[in-house]
């Protein structure tokens, strides 16, 4: 289980190999806490993550409930194919990605 710790947001243009050679800005929860029950020891294990860390894991576990980063873009004007991102975006994306780590973490 993945909870949101708090309203904060951040945009992450995210891609998936499910979805071949397309990219497309979606809106993440900053901080979560993870719970996931037992290991084979049968220990609960709670985790908090933050910035990306915390978007990746939102990102698999809706692979879990059958939703794809397609399904959470708002806006379809930042879907752009894997050229077309590294051509226009990706140093803007970049430099977005260091000041979310710099402020949150990873």
């Amino acid at each position: 289980m993945v909870e949101p710790l708090g309203d904060e947001t951040v945009e992450i243009n995210e891609g998936c190999l499910s979805v071949p050679d397309l990219r497309g800005t979606v809106d993440r929860a900053a901080s979560v806490r993870v719970r996931y029950p037992l290991d084979r020891e049968g220990t609960e294990h709670v985790e908090e993550r933050r910035g990306l860390t915390a978007g990746t894991f939102q990102h698999e576990l809706d692979h879990l409930n059958g939703v794809l980063f397609l399904d959470r873009v708002r806006d379809p004007s930042t879907f752009s194919t894997w050229d077309q991102f590294a051509r226009h975006h990706r140093e803007e994306f970049e430099a977005h990605a260091r000041a979310v780590v710099e402020r949150l973490g990873s």
